[in-house]
């Protein structure tokens, strides 16, 4: 019986480092991402440099390239009380952040309900994920891989829109 206890204890005890060592880890690629992502978005001018109505709104497109090979592709839209931005980042073209946003702001109101969720990948993976507020993250059905396909069909819509 005492073996069985301690064999229970120390499995436990295996399993809660690994979970804190998962979480440090993931913790450490969003800090490491979010600085690079900063400092290069710190080059970046505010301005739009292009406008398209691909999905049924009008899209506010800035495409920031970067001395170092990085990119930085922001979307803004409004459509009917909602706000919307989607935020790319690359690293010598590959995808590593991503940052979807919804704000809720009703006309002549003071009320808003914000979503965001950042996603980190690495080589096409989703890596880390963090959401805040309520929205699509809520719901059991949501895949949080869809943001790569978000972000084909957003390229796929960058080169329409320079011909």
């Amino acid at each position: 019986m005492k073996n069985v206890l301690l064999t229970l204890i120390l499995t436990f005890g295996i399993l809660i480092c690994n979970a804190q060592n998962q979480r440090e880890k993931e913790e450490k690629i969003r800090s490491e991402i979010n600085t690079e992502f900063e400092e290069n978005k710190g080059e970046c001018y505010a301005g739009v440099d292009a406008v398209s109505d691909f999905n049924g709104k009008t899209e506010f497109w800035n495409i920031c390239k970067l001395k170092n090979g990085n990119r930085i592709i922001t979307i803004d839209s409004y459509k009917k009380d909602i706000y919307y931005q989607e935020i790319y980042f690359e690293k010598n073209g590959e995808l590593i952040y991503a940052k979807e946003t919804e704000n809720y702001m009703p006309k002549n109101h003071f009320t808003q309900m914000s979503w965001n969720c950042e996603f980190y990948a690495k080589k096409g993976e989703l890596i880390a994920l963090m959401s805040l507020g309520h929205g699509k993250t809520e719901d059991d059905k949501w895949n949080p891989n869809v943001i790569f396909e978000m972000y084909k069909n957003r390229l796929t819509e960058l080169k329409r829109i320079k011909k």
